[in-house]
């Protein structure tokens, strides 16, 4: 009789097992035939996008000027070496 508590834990588990590869069958199966859903934001493919042109020029000393580049080259040949610390 000891035996028989032993065997029955046993099947309950096989039985366990094959029910969650049942399972995990179905989900794989379900996730495969499902259309797959869409990665990142949606296009908005109906907004209409318009260029806007115009026909204004920028005056000339605020289209020469470079705001990234305070020196130019011919600036820093002109200067003074940095002095070398030892």
């Amino acid at each position: 009789m000891a035996n028989r508590k032993a065997t029955f834990a046993k099947r309950q588990r096989e039985t366990e097992l094959k029910d969650r590869a049942r399972a995990k069958d179905a989900r794989r199966l379900q996730k495969r035939t499902e259309a797959p859903g869409t990665k990142g934001p949606q296009i908005a493919w109906d907004e209409a996008v318009h260029a806007t042109t115009t026909n204004e020029l920028l005056p000339l000393n605020v289209a020469n000027e470079r705001p990234d580049e305070a020196e130019t080259p011919s600036d820093q040949d002109d200067a003074a070496p940095a002095p070398v610390t030892p």
